[in-house]
């Protein structure tokens, strides 16, 4: 069962939680009896204490789902950024970088919604520790489990501010009214490292697993999957750093009882989520009601989204603040002729289940005549809010170890261990061909592996799932490896109909997204410090 089975809940109780500390000088000068659930008479249970936890996972809701009233899924600004996604119309933002500024509405969304998550898994962090709080827990170890769950949590959000801004303030403790909140910008690799060192905790922390009523609940081999990332992540920003390529190793052996499930396409289907490949997923659900209300965020009490949002690959009606995304003729291309992820990726003749996805046309000019079906191939598509057909409850896998064997293989390579690089890329390749049956011959095992291979096989595996490729391109070529700078359109993956004098992505300035205007309005350190250069 999803741990966010509990968000109708906890999405009603979080935001109590974290705004009750307006509320409390209220409460010691009244003998009336507070009305509703505060801080101060909120923690009663350890049911209660892991209904604070599961509020840090129930922000992810307003990342991943739809956000209708507000501009779009915000997190679809990450995904057009590469050269495997593209977008059907005259260009976006987020794609050619022509007028992308620091009053985006997406970008700044995101920024917000990461600072509201570390928010509460400072709280979690601080409750825990209160011998008043302390004192409810019965299970064996659950506490630390909740530390660790609380600091993966927060790793995560730092892991992504540093990547797509740099320079944002470390939040790692919670704000009370005392606190300066004008934080100061992070400098250098402040923030990754800060992540990194409470992964390395979290990870001690953690259970290697959790029983089937808390399936989703991060683990061990959470913490080290995300720690081979973040070890990586910083050898390249940091000269190939050979020290960070060994810790990502270390943190790779660490990992014990996953694998690679059997056929490529069960990564993305709601019938095998969480499953033995799976390191990290946002756990998408609906309302018992089969009402998502998408126009919502999940602070309202269990009535707003709490799903997964995929239309920005179709025409459905409500995909009216995105636009339609779909493969790029790079990544069409990049695919050997008989290669199974080809087909679980994107098609040219897409199965909409006897119209009853009506909103899936089997074929469209659009894209060269390919869409984009990862998440919503056939019946894997088949899983939306029964009144409005929006918000899908198909869980976007955010980590998986197809991702990190990809990963480590970088790190080997770097590090003199070409053969063990090999073995983890040929994994990769050899899960590829079995995906069918019979077998396919390709991909066929390689017989050396260079980078370019690695890179190759990022794009074919990962193409279209958050968090992957932009951040990819972008950390090789701070690593040497690729120099964006000399890239064309056509090297992202443009279509020919842009107008080129809509390509204005630039070195350095478009490697990093603009700091909101909002945060430069209210911090005045952050203002002080001025935007990311060019912006």
């Amino acid at each position: 069962m999803k741990v966010i089975k509990y968000y109708k809940y906890l999405a009603a109780t979080s935001l109590l939680l974290l705004s009750s500390m307006f509320f409390i000088s209220c409460e010691k000068n009244l003998d009336v009896a507070p009305s509703k659930e505060l801080e101060g008479n909120f923690f009663d249970s350890e049911n209660k204490i892991q209904r604070s936890v599961g509020s840090i996972y129930a922000k992810m809701a307003d990342m991943y789902g739809p956000q209708a009233n507000q501009g779009g899924c915000p997190i679809t600004f990450s995904i057009l950024a590469g050269d495997d996604i593209t977008f059907d119309g005259t260009g976006s933002a987020y794609e050619t970088w022509s007028g992308l500024t620091a009053s985006d509405n997406r970008i700044s969304r995101m920024w917000q919604r990461l600072y509201q998550m570390a928010a509460r898994a400072n709280f979690v962090l601080e409750k825990i520790e209160d011998p008043e709080v302390n004192k409810y827990y019965v299970t064996n170890g659950l506490k630390d489990y909740n530390k660790g769950e609380a600091l993966f949590l927060r790793s995560w959000v730092f892991y992504k501010l540093w990547d797509w801004y740099r320079k944002a303030p470390i939040l790692d403790s919670r704000v009370s009214f005392d606190d300066n909140t004008t934080l100061p910008p992070s400098e250098g690799f402040a923030m990754l490292d800060k992540a990194i060192a409470d992964l390395e905790t979290a990870a001690t922390l953690l259970p290697t697993s959790w029983d089937s009523k808390n399936l989703g609940r991060v683990t061990k081999n959470s913490a080290y999957g995300l720690l081979v990332k973040c070890y990586v992540l910083r050898a390249c920003y940091n000269g190939k750093n050979a020290t960070d390529y060994g810790k990502a190793i270390t943190a790779f052996g660490k990992i014990a009882g996953a694998s690679l499930v059997a056929s490529f396409g069960d990564n993305f289907d709601y019938r095998t989520e969480n499953n033995s490949e799976s390191l990290f997923e946002y756990q998408a659900t609906q309302q018992t009601s089969g009402q998502d209300n998408a126009w919502l965020d999940n602070d309202f009490g269990g009535v707003g989204q709490m799903g997964a949002y995929y239309h920005m690959w179709d025409g459905h009606w409500g995909n009216y603040t995105t636009g339609i995304y779909g493969p790029s003729q790079k990544l069409v291309n990049a695919y050997e002729a008989g290669d199974p992820r080809k087909d679980e990726t994107l098609t040219n003749n897409a199965d909409n289940l006897g119209w009853s996805l009506w909103w899936i046309s089997p074929t469209w000019s659009k894209f060269y005549g390919y869409q984009m079906v990862k998440y919503t191939k056939g019946e894997r598509g088949n899983k939306y809010d029964q009144i409005w057909s929006i918000s899908s409850s198909n869980n976007p896998r955010l980590i998986r170890l197809a991702d990190v064997k990809l990963a480590v293989a970088e790190a080997y390579l770097q590090t003199g261990q070409a053969g063990q690089a090999l073995t983890q890329v040929n994994d990769i390749r050899s899960r590829a061909r079995n995906s069918v049956s019979p077998a396919s011959a390709v991909p066929a095992d390689l017989a050396t592996v260079t980078m370019t291979d690695v890179m190759n096989e990022r794009l074919r595996e990962l193409a279209g799932e958050d968090g992957h490729r932009w951040t990819d391109l972008r950390r090789w070529h701070a690593a040497g490896f690729i120099d964006l700078s000399a890239w064309t359109a056509a090297d992202f993956g443009f279509p020919a109909k842009y107008d080129p004098a809509l390509f204005k992505f630039t070195v350095p300035t478009n490697l990093l997204y603009p700091i909101p205007q909002s945060e430069l309005d209210a911090n005045t350190n952050m203002a002080a410090s001025g935007n990311n250069p060019g912006y």
